[in-house]
């Protein structure tokens, strides 16, 4: 695993050691995690454990109380750097590392929800509440129209009335369908039963009602779907005929269908 190339070429004086305020030994060990760019999952125990422990004597020189759980952290790394060193037993299951990474992760995600509630409080205190003070004697306060602003009045009011209007939309209004897809099926079909082809786009003619086009169209392609008729396109663009299919038309099943729906309804 690659580190830092600060911490690669320290030489034998070590590394540097920068100090900055931690608030514990685990925000310590993401500070050097994060400056060394390893893997949380994966973290290198010899160089952070070194790296560690020269934080702890940086401390130490400089005459800076030093907690217990500092010095408890620096003893747990040893430990775990002598575990890693020494060869591993059969008996021995698991990466020693993972309760420090347990640990690692459960306290970075506390110092990042800390962080947002932060942010959210900086927020808070730079929203001044409105200064308009009640009056409590009960007596009316007369306001000199002379020193209100018309033109920022009618603003003001324009735009809470586009507010409101956006807040509030007008009610959907649905309409009943007007046309029936199985009533236009059965007149398709019997078309195609009088006169064997029928032209599609003509018979489209005959219908200006947009609506009545739709369910026209919807209903040719359920016989189509059904196999009940054929369309046929000699050449893109040109007019589509309708003929009967291989399979016959049910008008029974479509009958009893809308006794159904209206027994519903």
């Amino acid at each position: 695993m690659e580190l830092n190339p600060d911490f690669a070429d320290a030489g034998p004086l070590g590394p540097s050691v920068e100090l900055a305020f931690f608030s514990g030994p685990l925000d310590l060990l993401l500070h050097l995690i994060r400056k060394n760019e390893v893997s949380i999952y994966d973290i290198p125990i010899l160089s952070i454990c070194d790296q560690y422990h020269d934080h702890i004597r940086a401390m130490q020189e400089l005459d800076l109380e030093v907690a217990g759980d500092f010095l408890w952290m620096a003893a747990w790394l040893l430990q775990l750097k002598s575990k890693l060193l020494l060869p591993r037993t059969e008996t021995e299951e698991g990466d020693p590392r993972e309760e420090l990474v347990e640990r690692l992760l459960a306290y970075r995600m506390v110092k990042e929800m800390a962080s947002i509630l932060h942010d959210k409080d900086l927020v808070r205190q730079c929203i001044w509440p409105a200064g308009i003070v009640a009056s409590l004697d009960g007596e009316d306060v007369e306001l000199d129209w002379e020193e209100v602003d018309l033109q920022l009045l009618a603003e003001t009011y324009l735009t809470v009335m586009q507010r409101f209007a956006s807040a509030h939309p007008p009610p959907l209004e649905v309409l009943p369908l007007r046309y029936s897809v199985h009533d236009k099926m059965r007149e398709i079909y019997r078309l195609i039963a009088e006169d064997d082809l029928v032209p599609l786009m003509r018979h489209r003619q005959r219908h200006p009602d947009p609506e009545e086009l739709v369910v026209l169209i919807v209903a040719a392609l359920e016989l189509i779907r059904l196999g009940a008729i054929q369309a046929e396109q000699r050449v893109p663009f040109a007019e589509i005929y309708l003929r009967k299919g291989h399979r016959p038309f049910d008008e029974a099943s479509l009958e009893k269908t809308d006794r159904e729906d209206a027994d519903a309804s």
